[in-house]
């Protein structure tokens, strides 16, 4: 299992980008410089996954407390659709988010500043780099695609080597100011790029984003304390799963127990319903607390025949990293692989639009979308654990499952991360063999069933986990 124990530790996607947090830390960097360069790194060497044409949600834990920051991009003034279905329909691109991340992060935590930590990633993007086997995948997956995709990915094949030498330009003037990413010839370049192609966006919508702060929401189970992003992030479904799972006491019965894994498809589902009636842009998300309500939790699952117990109580990468002062979480996504597939300055940029559904996340101007992802902080005497992932809208069952695995049946970290799992997609139910039972079919191990990083603070130092199923590391300093 690809764990590694010290007093700082970085775990991603791509062992480049865990080298390189890892080398921050050792020359002196903090936990927040160690994400920032991953992100950076990542958005060059995975530009399937994430980069600067997406969006990104902080959590952290410092000695002054928990911060967290929203930087999920909005539609444009002039977005006027009802539905939107196919993913690479221009108008499905939201002003990206992740650049002003960078900028909120380095104004108040970075110990070494923009123009230092993002070098490797520069370097790399422009004197090129081996395509790793990620990224050949999803090149070589990837169907209608636009010409502008088309000349930069299109002939892409693992262990070729690929420069993104616009993109690196690129980089250059974002480590000098960010905010020429958003309002300098960067911005106008990017603009006309983006409308040129269809997206209807124009030069005031990029001026005027800004990202902000939130505060954490936080729900208990058992022992614990956990925290979550709010919406319009969808953490709070995976607060209000684990919920489901504790008032039910499924977990009483063996992990591959066919009774165990129905009940949680029915949590799921129930959980599901949930989302799309109250996760929405956060000027519309009132009364999601309601699904942290005990009493709300234990009426749904008694609905729909799940009895509670007796009362006592696609397309994304994260990247961790703990300095023995902070914690720091970082997500960043696309959505779909390669997002819109709409490429400018060799950037590939987002199809979040696709996450507007009915209701209070109707599609409407100036509007941020339901949001897949979000992160899972969970607290006790004498440890932080913090799970993340690679998943998309599966990612309330991924992170669920593995902190159960910790939780309820005494797993390590590590051993969690690398238990097998199950998910619902849809109406697809896909498992790993090694759950045994009467689960006989499926990949012994498989990406399908998400991709997740997680740190574990102790009173000795970190235990950061990569999870086997990627081509991630996890490093330490000892």
């Amino acid at each position: 299992m690809p764990s590694a124990l010290g007093r700082k530790a970085v775990a991603s996607q791509n062992y480049l980008a865990s080298y390189f947090g890892a080398k921050v830390l050792e020359e002196g960097g903090n936990a927040f410089d160690a994400v920032i360069a991953m992100s950076a790194m990542l958005s060059v060497v995975m530009p399937h996954t994430s980069g600067l044409g997406g969006d990104a949600f902080l959590l952290a834990k410092t000695p002054e407390g928990l911060v967290a920051y929203n930087a999920s991009g909005y539609s444009p003034k002039n977005f006027f659709v009802r539905e939107l279905r196919n993913p690479r329909d221009p108008k499905t691109v939201m002003v990206p988010g992740l650049v002003d991340l960078w900028a909120w992060v380095e104004r108040r935590f970075m110990r070494k500043g923009l123009e230092e930590v993002l070098k490797p990633a520069i370097r790399l993007a422009s004197e090129g780099f081996l395509v790793g086997k990620s990224l050949a995948k999803a090149v070589s997956e990837a169907k209608d695609m636009p010409r502008s995709w088309q000349e930069v990915y299109g002939k892409l094949r693992f262990g070729e080597q690929l420069k993104l030498k616009e993109m690196a330009e690129a980089l250059k003037v974002i480590s000098k100011d960010p905010r020429e990413f958003y309002k300098g010839d960067l911005a106008v370049d990017i603009v006309n790029g983006l409308a040129e192609q269809g997206v209807p966006v124009e030069l005031s919508d990029f001026m005027e984003f800004r990202g902000f702060e939130v505060k954490p929401i936080s729900t208990t189970y058992k022992d614990f304390t956990l925290y979550e992003l709010p919406p319009n992030s969808q953490g709070v479904i995976t607060l209000e799963v684990l919920e489901m799972v504790e008032e039910s006491n499924v977990n009483s019965k063996p992990y591959n127990s066919l009774e165990r894994i129905n009940e949680h498809l029915k949590i799921y589902a129930l959980a599901y319903e949930d989302r799309d009636a109250y996760v929405a842009d956060p000027r519309y998300a009132d009364g999601f607390e309601i699904l942290l309500d005990k009493d709300y939790v234990r009426e749904r699952l008694t609905q729909n025949g799940i009895v509670p117990r007796e009362l006592g109580t696609k397309d994304t990468t994260f990247m961790v990293a703990g300095d023995g002062e902070n914690e720091v979480a970082l997500i960043q996504s696309l959505f779909h692989n390669f997002g819109s597939g709409i490429v400018v300055k060799q950037i590939p940029f987002n199809n979040r639009g696709l996450g507007f559904g009915w209701g209070k996340n109707r599609p409407e101007p100036r509007k941020r979308p339901s949001h897949t992802l979000s992160v899972l902080m969970a607290e006790r005497k004498g440890e932080t654990v913090i799970i993340g992932c690679s998943a998309g809208e599966l990612r309330p069952q991924v992170q669920t499952q593995v902190f159960e695995y910790y939780a309820d049946y005494m797993l390590e970290i590590d051993e969690a991360v690398y238990a097998p799992r199950f998910v619902l997609r849809g109406a697809t139910f896909v498992v790993e063999r090694r759950l045994g039972g009467i689960f006989t079919a499926g990949d012994y191990m498989t990406p399908e069933v998400g991709i997740i990083q997680a740190l574990k603070k102790t009173d000795n130092g970190y235990i950061a986990v990569a999870d086997p199923r990627s081509e991630g590391v996890a490093l330490s300093l000892a």
